[in-house]
């Protein structure tokens, strides 16, 4: 081991007295604004050290310990992790030990539409959605009302526009979806927030856990559907969100919001990249639009037009040629949609790295 991870070995004792540990495993590509080890007790039970490398870290990590303390309230079909202890206040660094979730990470990209993993992903994310929103708000995770949801994504955008990377007509595809009234009529409910396949942990049939609760928020479920529209194959991500609205009473329009998120969050990557990345990162981000932009035009991505109207006509939608930014008020319609429970019978100045 280095000196770090002895380092973190020792918080490690000291968030657990009388606990004694024979190995560590350092998990260095596990996420990069937080110090990742997996400890082995000498009675062979694993235990998961965060270390936070910055402040905005620690706060993210803070996040998710409120958030686990939620999800302890209501009965899940898989498991989630608990804190377990954190190192003292005169500690040399900060860290947080939770208990390790057993299972495999989910490789979407080899899961099939008829195999029945699909199903028991499509129940863990029916089951998060029906957790009560009172206990989220309560607790003072963040919630987001339609209107507002829509308004960071349209500042996210204008970014992204900004750059002058991105072809119009994927700006334009993107426009006319953000600015149409009828896409965003949705009842928000609980949401994981970051569903990537690496967080979702499976024995092969189930899924057995779910791991990094750290923006658990009350939002938009297709939320959670969009993470896994990049990860999936269509025909897979397709039979996913078949079979939640099978679980779950949806929106008519839960499937194009999951696939516009999921293709402003391409944008979102080539706007980070842009501001803080390395040469071959902003190449890695415009060579993934520019497949994006492939398969529009030949015509494989799917529509974003709702297939539920509202009264109102349409917002009258100005083309990404004729426009010098996208400013414009949008006014967002929302209705009370039915939602099942199914548990009834900017500153983006780098932060100095700690390690």
């Amino acid at each position: 081991m280095g000196k770090p991870s002895l380092i973190l070995a020792a918080l490690a004792a000291d968030a657990l007295p009388g606990v004694r540990f024979v190995s560590v495993q350092d998990l260095a590509d596990y996420q990069r604004e937080v110090k990742t080890l997996v400890l082995t007790t000498e009675d062979s039970r694993q235990v998961l050290l965060k270390s936070p490398r910055t402040v905005s870290a620690a706060t993210i990590i803070g996040t998710e310990v409120r958030a686990l303390r939620v999800l302890r309230q209501v009965a899940l079909p898989f498991q989630i992790s608990a804190l377990l202890g954190e190192s003292s206040v005169n500690a040399e660094r900060k860290a947080f030990l939770f208990d390790c979730v057993g299972g495999r990470e989910i490789n979407l990209d080899s899961v099939k539409p008829e195999d029945p993993i699909v199903a028991a992903v499509a129940l863990a994310i029916a089951k998060i959605h029906s957790i009560p929103t009172a206990l989220v708000s309560d607790a003072g995770l963040p919630e987001y009302v339609p209107a507002q949801s829509v308004k960071e994504r349209v500042a996210e955008f204008d970014r992204a526009m900004d750059t002058g990377k991105i072809h119009r007509d994927l700006l334009e595809r993107w426009q006319a979806a953000l600015l149409d009234i009828n896409l965003f009529r949705f009842q928000p409910t609980v949401v994981h927030g970051n569903l990537q396949g690496q967080y979702l942990l499976t024995d092969g049939t189930d899924i057995t856990g779910i791991t990094d609760w750290s923006s658990l928020s009350i939002d938009d479920p297709a939320v959670d559907l969009s993470s896994l529209y990049g990860e999936a194959s269509p025909e897979v991500a397709a039979a996913i969100t078949l079979a939640y609205e099978g679980y779950l009473r949806a929106d008519k329009n839960l499937r194009q919001r999951a696939n516009l998120y999921f293709e402003l969050s391409l944008a979102s990557y080539l706007l980070q990249t842009t501001e803080a990345g390395t040469e071959d990162e902003i190449s890695e981000a415009e060579g993934i639009l520019a497949n994006l932009l492939n398969d529009l035009h030949a015509g494989l991505l799917p529509s974003l037009t709702p297939t539920e109207f509202a009264v109102n006509a349409p917002e009258v939608v100005t083309p990404i040629s004729a426009a010098a930014s996208f400013t414009s008020p949008i006014a967002i319609v929302t209705e009370n949609i039915e939602v099942i429970d199914l548990a009834k019978p900017d500153n983006s100045k780098p932060e100095e790295d700690l390690f």
